[in-house]
Order: structure tokens, then C-alpha cells, then sequence
């Protein structure tokens, strides 16, 4: 499988079409998209394809079986697309996926005090993920400390959340 196509950003209509050959692509009110779906649809059309995917995944990786069914294959395809372990894209999809794994988890009014933990324990994660990237991309002392403290305090309200 070739990597040209995954250089550049798929496009809203690229990213429907995709959608609705896996049977997932949200129905678009003809009113306002006669033509199909707009530039300004497509991170919503990313947020369905990355639910879509991630479900899909859920089912065919399974980490707690043993074996691990699945979970060779799956990041092996996750790692043919992705670059280097130092790559700041690479960091900054880590801190996204921690980001929307901390929402994930307090998604529930009735939020668990340990899913409320653990919400702020990859929020802590995704802020040290970004004062790395920021470092290693030479930004600016303030913006570095800035992320720094963030990721701290996300650290003490996990902490403070799992304290007897």
C-alpha cells in the first residue's frame, strides 16, 4: 500500500465518500449542502472517520486477549503511516489523542471519580507531550512553561482524585 496519499489532508468530500463506503457517513440536510459536504465539514467528517476507525479497531485489537488478536496487524498499519518518534506532528497527534481520551472519559454526567482521574491524568500526559514538542521545536521559554504548568496541574487534580 502506497504512503503518497497520505502526505496531504484528505478533503471533506474525500473524507465523506470514505465514510459512506465503511457505512458511517452522517446524513447532510440537502437544504444546506445541495452539492455535498464543504471545506468547513471536514473536521467533522475527521471526528466520524477517527470514531468510525477506533470502534472498528476496539473490535478487531483486542489488548486483554491472549494472544492479543489483532494488535500486531493494527500497529503495524497505524506505523506505516506515521514518522518518527521525534516528528512534531507525530507529538502533537499523541497530545490530541490523550486530549480526546480525557473527554472520552467524563463524557457521563454521573462521572466516576477515578474516570474523572483519569481524565486529568491524560491531560497531564498530553500537556508533558507538548512542553516536549514545544522544546524540541525551540519555542519560546514562556510558552514552554506555560505548558509545563498546565501538565502539572492536571497531574495534582489526578492525584488529588485517586487520595483516599
Amino acid at each position: 500500500m502506497g504512503r503518497r496519499a497520505a502526505r496531504r489532508p484528505a478533503s471533506a468530500r474525500t473524507l465523506y465518500r470514505a465514510l459512506d463506503e465503511l457505512g458511517a457517513a452522517p446524513t447532510p440536510d440537502p437544504a444546506l449542502r445541495p452539492d455535498g459536504p464543504k471545506r468547513g465539514d471536514t473536521a467533522l467528517l475527521l471526528g466520524v472517520l477517527l470514531a468510525k476507525t477506533e470502534l472498528d479497531a476496539a473490535v478487531r485489537a483486542d489488548p486483554a486477549q491472549e494472544p492479543p488478536r489483532g494488535m500486531t496487524e493494527l500497529l503495524t498499519g497505524y506505523r506505516s503511516l506515521i514518522s518518527s518518534p521525534g516528528d512534531t506532528t507525530r507529538l502533537r497527534l499523541l497530545s490530541l489523542r490523550l486530549v480526546r481520551s480525557a473527554v472520552e472519559a467524563t463524557l457521563d454526567d454521573d462521572t466516576d471519580p477515578l474516570l474523572l482521574a483519569a481524565a486529568d491524568a491524560a491531560l497531564a500526559a498530553s500537556g508533558l507531550i507538548d512542553t516536549a514538542r514545544l522544546q524540541n521545536s525551540g519555542a519560546t521559554p514562556t510558552a514552554i512553561r506555560a505548558a509545563r504548568e498546565a501538565a502539572a496541574l492536571s497531574l495534582r487534580a489526578a492525584a488529588d482524585g485517586i487520595t483516599p
